[in-house]
C-alpha cells in the first residue's frame, strides 16, 4: 500500500510555531513585556507570572491556521503579605491593569481570565493563588460562582512529553493535525479536552501516518451533541478515503481527501 506519511509529517510540521520562526519571537518578546509591566504595575502583590498551557507544551497552532490560538499566562498573587481577596476580584484588578497599561488593545473578560490581544497575539491571564503547608503546596484559579478550583497547570505538559517521547514524538504532531481539523470544524471538543484524549491514547508501533488514522477512529463520540457526531463521522469517512485510495496507489487522490480534513 502507498504511504502519505512523508507529507503528512511535513503538514504537522507546518502547524508548529518552531523556536527560530518569527511568530515565536513576536510571542516571546511580548510575553516578556507583559511579564515586566505586571510585575511594575502590581509590585509585591503578585508572587510569579507563568506561561503554561499549549504554547509551554508545543501543541499551540499558528495564528494563520487558528486566530483563537492564545498564550495562557497564570500571574500568582501574593496571599502571604496581603488578605486573599475573592476570584472576581483578583480578575477586576487584572481588568484594570490591562485598561491602564493597554488602553488601545482588546480586553475581554472570560472566566476564568482576561484576554487580551498585542500585536494580533492573544494572551488569557488567568488569576491565581497558592495555598502552603507544610507538606505540599496547591493552585487555585477562578471558577463560576466566585469560586476558586485547584488547578496543576504543568501536570499534563508533563503528561504529554513522556507520551510523546514514548511513541517516539508523533503524540504531539498528531495532536495539532487535530486541533487543525477541531478548529475548522467550530470546536466539537474543547482543545485542552482533545488533548487529553490523545495523549491517553497507545500509538504502538504507529508512524505519524497510522497514529493519525487510528486517532481518528478512537476520538469519543458518546454523550456528545449530534452535530459533534456528525462531524466526526464526516472526519472518519474521508480517512476512509485516504486508505481507499493509498490502497489504490492512487497518491493525488489520497491527498485530496486528506485536505478535506487538513485544508
Amino acid at each position: 500500500m502507498a504511504s502519505l506519511n512523508y507529507y503528512i509529517t511535513k503538514i504537522s510540521q507546518e502547524l508548529f510555531i518552531s523556536h527560530s520562526s518569527p511568530e515565536r519571537k513576536s510571542i516571546d518578546t511580548s510575553l516578556n513585556y507583559l511579564r515586566a509591566n505586571i510585575k511594575t504595575y502590581f509590585g509585591n502583590q503578585v508572587n510569579q507570572v507563568i506561561a503554561f498551557g499549549s504554547y509551554t507544551r508545543g501543541t499551540i497552532i499558528p495564528r494563520k491556521y487558528d486566530l483563537n490560538s492564545d498564550v495562557d499566562l497564570m500571574i500568582e498573587f501574593n496571599i502571604s503579605n496581603y488578605s486573599e481577596k475573592t476570584p472576581e476580584t483578583y480578575r477586576n484588578n487584572l481588568k484594570r491593569f490591562v485598561d491602564t497599561k493597554y488602553p488601545r488593545s482588546i480586553s475581554t473578560k472570560d472566566l476564568p481570565s482576561i484576554m487580551l490581544e498585542l500585536s494580533k497575539i492573544k494572551f488569557d491571564l488567568v488569576p491565581a493563588i497558592t495555598y502552603t503547608s507544610w507538606l505540599s503546596s496547591s493552585i487555585y484559579i477562578p471558577k463560576s460562582g466566585n469560586e476558586w478550583q485547584e488547578t496543576d497547570p504543568k501536570g499534563f505538559n508533563t503528561k504529554l512529553t513522556e507520551s510523546n517521547q514514548k511513541y517516539k514524538n508523533i503524540v504531539k504532531p498528531i495532536i495539532r493535525l487535530l486541533k487543525f481539523w477541531n478548529h475548522i470544524n467550530n470546536y466539537p471538543y474543547e482543545s485542552y479536552e482533545l488533548e487529553k484524549i490523545i495523549a491517553d491514547m497507545n500509538f504502538s508501533g504507529d508512524t505519524i501516518e497510522t497514529g493519525f488514522y487510528y486517532a481518528i477512529d478512537n476520538l469519543p463520540t458518546y454523550w456528545r451533541t449530534e452535530s459533534t457526531k456528525q462531524k466526526v463521522q464526516t472526519l472518519r469517512n474521508n480517512k476512509d478515503w485516504i486508505i481507499e485510495y493509498l490502497n489504490r496507489n492512487n497518491i493525488d487522490k489520497a491527498k485530496e481527501a486528506f485536505h478535506r480534513i487538513v485544508p
